[in-house]
């Protein structure tokens, strides 16, 4: 199993329009950062986490030739405006026969279409209904448009997990301020073991439970993504300290922050990192040990057993 880091940035995504700071100036790749996003592959079945603004160019990037299914995190702009180009990966998965949902109103009743599968909770479904109405709509011909098999994401759980090929993906409920937002842990048996990923974006808040959800099914964590905006606190997304904290409470291998913002560069989150790793001793330990505490950065792989 592997996931690769397709976006590691924050909304406005780096460099920002206008700005002329030094790490939007950077010559760093490690410092060019699309929308946050993430593409998860078991070698045969193909998962993209969020279709940003950029979806397109991270798809064409990633070379993704086909797609089994979307797992959404969250409704917000950074994450789901580039649904329509899942469009591409929805038609030529009927060999370019395109089939529309019966109706809006059977997709709101979960009456599951013939489309691209799309996970998502119950609030990011209503978005989706809102922003993308043409989709689910009796339309004129021409334009193109996806066709979409519409789940809630919330059917699924620890005891019952989402399988996709050789993956058992299960939600994970977070808040981003008072929105509702999924995280998704990735987990694959190998050599009579489990072994897993968890995709954490997009949180200022996670209950005990959630972190039990993960620490129950996890096996071994090779690796921690995880939301860390920036040094200093914000009222919906955790900030570094934060997400050094949850990541001591989960114990993986690796640890990586994304939807980082442009205060820092690369080098200097790392250096962050590095400063104030002694403030949690069991993480501490474990970078010890091999693992490690990073930045993320577009085109990252992660890999289970890494």
């Amino acid at each position: 199993m592997k996931l690769t880091i397709m976006g590691s940035g924050t909304s406005h995504g780096v460099p920002v329009i206008g700005c002329d700071c030094p790490v939007c100036k950077s010559k760093d790749p490690h410092d060019k950062r699309y929308r946050a996003s993430a593409f998860v592959t078991d070698g045969t079945h193909n998962i993209v986490i969020d279709t940003g603004p950029e979806f397109r160019m991270q798809a064409l990037r990633q070379g993704i030739k086909t797609l089994d299914a979307v797992l959404m995190t969250h409704g917000h702009a950074d994450h789901l405006h580039g649904l329509d180009d899942v469009r591409i990966f929805s038609s030529t998965k009927q060999n370019g026969v395109w089939h529309r949902q019966s109706s809006f109103f059977d997709s709101l009743l979960n009456r599951h279409g013939d489309g691209l599968k799309i996970f998502a909770n119950p609030h990011t479904k209503k978005i989706i209904f809102n922003h993308f109405d043409y989709i689910f709509m009796h339309t004129q011909k021409g334009g193109g448009k996806p066709r979409i098999d519409l789940w809630n994401v919330n059917e699924f759980s620890q005891n019952n997990p989402l399988k996709i090929g050789t993956m058992s993906i299960i939600p994970v409920p977070m808040l981003h301020g008072k929105l509702p937002s999924t995280g998704y842990l990735f987990c694959e048996e190998a050599d009579s073991k489990t072994h897993s990923i968890a995709y954490l974006t997009d949180l200022n808040y996670i209950s005990e439970e959630s972190v039990d959800i993960i620490n129950r099914s996890k096996g071994q964590l090779d690796h921690l993504v995880i939301d860390a905006l920036r040094i200093r606190e914000h009222s919906t997304h955790f900030n570094f300290d934060q997400a050094l904290s949850l990541s001591e409470k989960l114990a993986p291998r690796h640890t990586w922050f994304t939807h980082l913002t442009h205060d820092l560069s690369h080098n200097d989150v790392q250096k962050y990192i590095d400063e104030n790793l002694n403030k949690y001793p069991a993480l501490e330990q474990i970078v010890k040990d091999g693992g490690s505490v990073s930045p993320a950065y577009d085109t990252l792989e992660l890999t289970t057993k890494g």
